[in-house]
């Protein structure tokens, strides 16, 4: 897979990678051997350290972070890095007079029901990555069109949630919000995918 990633790099620009990098790639590679999308991530962290070009790019955290991804997490960076603003959404219920609201549902979106194994697993993976620093959630920040927003809150479940009945002066709101990768998820992308 290797001599594959690099089979179109010239050989004056193959270099030898940093141990720091290489040595614990190699390691993690062997535990997720079975996993086409990790392995994927360690091979092209492993030929960008390789490339004399690319070598300065690669971070000796982005090891850690691959072994902290899941498949399903692997796959969702692998969709960011073509879309790398997403549409979320929170439900919250108003109480009565304004006197304060409570969370419902927090970061809704359906982006993992097309990509990830789990859709299920979706709040965790969004929390991971943004422990890990690959994506953020701006407050109060949203995407201009409205559009974008439609499917998640004409989606079944949050219809559901919005038809709840409620005691009098009570309501649920949707408040839009976005979340993007970031600088330092874009530059993992970069290398690793």
């Amino acid at each position: 897979m290797l001599s594959e990633k690099l089979k179109n790099i010239p050989e004056e620009k193959i270099v030898e990678p940093e141990p720091y990098v290489a040595v614990p790639a190699i390691q993690q590679l062997s535990y997720s051997i079975d996993n086409s999308d990790l392995r994927e991530m360690y091979a092209n962290l492993l030929a960008a350290s390789m490339n004399i070009e690319t070598k300065w790019d690669v971070h000796p955290g982005f090891v850690d972070i691959i072994r902290q991804l899941t498949p399903d997490e692997a796959k969702l960076m692998k969709y960011f890095s073509e879309h790398p603003q997403q549409p979320a959404i929170n439900v919250i219920r108003r109480k009565a007079n304004n006197s304060g609201y409570v969370d419902i549902v927090r970061r809704f979106t359906n982006i993992a029901e097309n990509i990830c194994d789990n859709a299920d697993g979706i709040f965790a993976y969004l929390d991971n990555m943004e422990r890990l620093k690959l994506i953020e959630f701006p407050e109060g920040v949203y995407l201009v069109n409205d559009a974008l927003y439609a499917p998640l809150e004409n989606h079944p479940s949050i219809k559901g949630i919005m038809e709840t009945p409620l005691p009098q002066g009570e309501k649920m709101e949707i408040v839009k919000l976005k979340f993007f990768v970031s600088a330092f998820g874009e530059k993992f992308i970069r290398v690793c995918l």
